[in-house]
């Protein structure tokens, strides 16, 4: 049972991503020609064109990726927006100012 769940959510990710690509594939061939004088695809053109999108831009999940269980991938730190910890400390890998050593008198 668990085998066949497992084929099953491959092909659903595969039928996606071809989905994906012919959704690249129409909005390029809509689009690019008109405004830009550019080449036509064909679905093979389009499926590396975003596969090399996907790969250079992040397949979008996990850390890198822009949809990491809802929230932006900035708010999954221990710290809050403004640099401090939530118990109210400051946070150790900030940056302690540096004074200078006084400089002798002559």
């Amino acid at each position: 049972m668990i085998i066949l769940k497992g084929i099953g959510f491959a092909l659903l990710g595969i039928g996606l991503f071809l989905l994906a690509t012919y959704v690249v594939m129409r909005l390029w061939n809509w689009l690019v020609p008109s405004l830009f004088n550019g080449p036509r695809l064909r679905f093979v053109q389009a499926l590396g064109l975003f596969f090399l999108a996907r790969l250079l831009f992040g397949f979008g999940f996990g850390r890198f990726g822009h949809y990491s269980y809802g929230r932006p991938y900035w708010h999954h730190g221990r710290h809050h927006h403004d640099g401090h910890k939530p118990n109210g400390q400051q946070p150790h890998n900030q940056l302690k100012p540096v004074v200078p050593a006084p400089v002798p008198e002559q």
